[in-house]
């Protein structure tokens, strides 16, 4: 029953159904009997297409704009924030829906008919997390489903009785051509003005077995013909024995998976019970949690093997016109979907997010350049896969300017785990360039001196305008730009060390990392997330940004800087005194914090609480609707309240409630390349193991000592606690 979820009925609803992926093809099996929906989908299957958007207006009304936000005129410098800085003054969402910017869309739902297959004798419907295989047995029917990396193929087999077996498939705007054995689909999007694409449906049919073999692709980065493409990747699955092709997947899938188990004591009376129903159970079912923190590293390797990373929904969308678009927010959601990657042993997953940075800090030139007259490369809120890195949609919080600049930190982070100094080199421009940006842009506050952004917000939250008693948002040097531009001067600056390239540039940066506000704590103790102690509009908003410097980023800890750690609880404890917590991915996010601080009783009941209240049959994370950063955020916390090495040590077990008294994981990463498996009885641990990959020095704190230890590369330790 370990790392597999179950359940006794066909999926009623999309939110029922089970996700399978490559990272390039997903799939949502619902299961049913009589009628099996493949709701389908295809990572670079997006309406939209490139425009140019940039509003070069705004820079020259940029002077009048920051005069009116140190002037406190806060109204009138939105009101002209509005008609400035958004993509030649489009403001409402439905012209981004409507218009070039595009939605990640479904490649359709195939249909399988088996008539007569009405009987739901013994009925189970499971997915198996570590060989990424779901399945379906009912009656003498069995049905498994996978994606094949090597052939980029979606395979069906179903066995037992496959008499009068029939396919349909359906999607908007298309045109369907069957032949013998094979279904094609193609289209083409934005009449003419994007992408071209395909699907093709192939079956093959034995005494033993009937089976369908499903590609897609689209016209976004291959010159081939989607369609010959699609036809070519079917053809060849179909002709290798279906066994092989299982066992290789298999075998591909879990060399994944297994890299990382975790276990908390032993199974109780819950855990034996179908999915959807542990899920009311989280306060005393501690096996749930080890099955929902491997469900998230099962969705990032099913959903960022591709060439785009992961979206707002991993891979999996039912819509034509999702919500958000289902596209790339960063200002914290497509961030929080790598949280994971690196200490739960997926390094590889991060590549995708990586190359898409890079395409990021191009485009985002000319949006620097014609936006603000300034060098260097900036992205904002939204972004999708033509690179689109303007203002968007409206300035309240549309415009978040550093949210290129936080991408940059994944960069930073990579190299600390892996030491990789072939690609640090390969993206230090990218880092100098977010800098050069902000060089240009930044500017001297009047009445404080420090250098800040301005115009600039906290992401998507406001705060009471003390002259006109109104929301808004627009300020000059919130804390969360503060707080990612100190990071993104610093790793600059020791990136060129490291690669001891450009002296200059690299103090340049220094000195003006100096000059940006420090941190304050305001009237009620807590972190302030302006640079005025502003009123808050929603004191329960969902956003939490000013704590960045908490997690992800590691300026703020309680051995260096406890004033400011407590703060940060202060700020924690009145956001959720007011409501906040409410969507599935900010839970995520407290979960995240509170195991910085070390609070495990407090991680655990945000735990609790996302599982229980944000978290549907299928374990997708609900923000709602379906947003799956929830689901890596769950997975990242977890994994800080077992393992962190944010702070230049390692601490062991540094926030697990007390209800986790037994327990053991293998393969969680520590920055450094330091691999650790650790056992625990009584929330003591009894056996720990450190791989070094790279050799170098480490502190671990095991048990409340703090011990040093000198590595080689390759070598093994094992620590027997006193």
């Amino acid at each position: 029953m370990n790392n597999i979820l179950w359940y006794q009925s066909p999926a009623e609803n999309w939110n029922e159904a089970l996700p399978i992926g490559n990272g390039k093809l997903g799939a949502m099996i619902f299961g049913g009997t009589e009628c099996e929906r493949l709701q389908l989908n295809e990572e670079t299957l997006w309406s939209g297409y490139y425009e140019y958007s940039e509003n070069p207006e705004l820079a020259k009304h940029l002077p009048e704009i920051r005069q009116l936000i140190f002037d406190g005129n806060y109204q009138k410098a939105q009101e002209l924030c509005v008609q400035y800085m958004v993509c030649s003054g489009k403001g409402s969402h439905s012209t981004f829906q409507d218009g070039h910017y595009g939605s990640y869309q479904t490649a359709g739902d195939l249909y399988i008919f088996q008539n007569g297959m009405k009987s739901t004798t013994n009925y189970r419907r499971e997915l198996d997390l570590i060989n990424g295989v779901a399945s379906c047995e009912f009656g003498a029917c069995r049905r498994e489903y996978f994606v094949s990396e090597s052939c980029n193929t979606i395979i069906c087999r179903i066995t037992g009785d496959i008499q009068g077996i029939s396919l349909q498939y359906q999607r908007e705007d298309c045109t369907v051509e069957a032949q013998e054995g094979l279904l094609t689909a193609t289209g083409v999007q934005c009449g003419g003005k994007g992408l071209t694409w395909a699907v093709a449906i192939k079956s093959v049919s034995t005494q033993e077995a009937f089976t369908i073999y499903i590609s897609a692709a689209t016209s976004m980065f291959s010159p081939e013909n989607p369609l010959e493409q699609s036809k070519k990747a079917v053809e060849q699955a179909a002709k290798i024995d279906y066994d092989e092709l299982f066992k290789e997947h298999c075998r591909t899938f879990s060399s994944y998976m297994n890299r990382v188990s975790f276990q908390l004591g032993e199974p109780n009376s819950y855990s034996s019970l179908p999915t959807n129903e542990r899920l009311s159970h989280a306060q005393e079912d501690h096996t749930l949690f080890p099955l929902y923190f491997q469900f998230g590293r099962y969705l990032l390797l099913s959903s960022s093997r591709g060439m785009l990373p992961a979206n707002l929904q991993g891979i999996w969308c039912k819509n034509y016109i999702a919500s958000w678009n289902c596209d790339y927010h960063i200002n914290i959601n497509t961030q929080m979907n790598y949280w994971p990657a690196e200490v739960t042993n997926l390094s590889e997953l991060c590549s995708p997010f990586f190359q898409y940075i890079k395409f990021l800090s191009q485009q985002g030139a000319e949006t620097a350049r014609d936006t603000y007259a300034a060098q260097g490369w900036v992205a904002h809120t939204i972004t999708n896969p033509w690179g689109f890195t303007a203002p968007g949609e409206h300035p309240s919080w549309g415009s978040f300017m550093c949210a290129g600049a936080w991408c940059c930190r994944h960069i930073w982070e990579h190299y600390l785990y892996t030491k990789d100094l072939a690609f640090l080199k390969e993206y230090y421009p990218v880092l100098k360039g977010a800098c050069e940006f902000f060089m240009d842009f930044l500017v001297r506050e009047p009445k404080t001196g420090y250098l800040v952004t301005c115009p600039s917000n906290s992401p998507e939250n406001t705060f009471i305008d003390p002259n006109s008693g109104k929301p808004v948002a627009m300020s000059a040097g919130p804390t969360m730009d503060n707080a990612i531009l100190y990071d993104l001067f610093s790793m600059t600056a020791k990136s060129a060390q490291i690669l001891g390239i450009d002296q200059e540039f690299s103090a340049k940066a220094l000195e003006i990392r100096e000059q940006l506000p420090p941190f304050q704590i305001g009237k009620y103790g807590q972190l302030m997330e302006w640079l005025y102690d502003f009123e808050e509009a929603e004191p329960g908003h969902r956003h939490i940004s000013h704590l960045y410097a908490l997690h992800p980023s590691d300026r703020i800890t309680l051995s260096k800087t406890p004033e400011l750690a407590q703060a940060c609880k202060v700020t924690l404890e009145r956001r959720l005194a007011n409501g906040g917590g409410h969507t599935g991915w900010s839970r995520a996010w407290i979960i995240n914090f509170y195991a910085r601080l070390c609070d495990g009783e407090a991680a655990g009941e945000n735990l609790c609480a996302l599982l229980e209240k944000s978290t549907l049959p299928n374990l997708f994370d609900n923000h709602p609707p379906f947003q799956i950063d929830g689901n890596f955020g769950g997975t990242a916390g977890i994994a800080e309240m077992l393992l962190q090495s944010h702070e230049g040590f390692v601490r062991l077990l540094p926030a697990i409630p007390k209800s986790w008294q037994e327990g053991h994981f293998e393969g969680l990463v520590a920055r450094g390349g330091f691999v650790f498996d650790v056992e625990w009885k009584k929330g003591q641990i009894t056996a720990c193991q450190i791989h070094s990959r790279l050799g170098g020095d480490i502190e671990v704190l095991l048990n409340g000592k703090l011990m040093h230890l000198s590595t080689t590369a390759g070598q093994s330790i094992s620590i027997v606690p006193e």
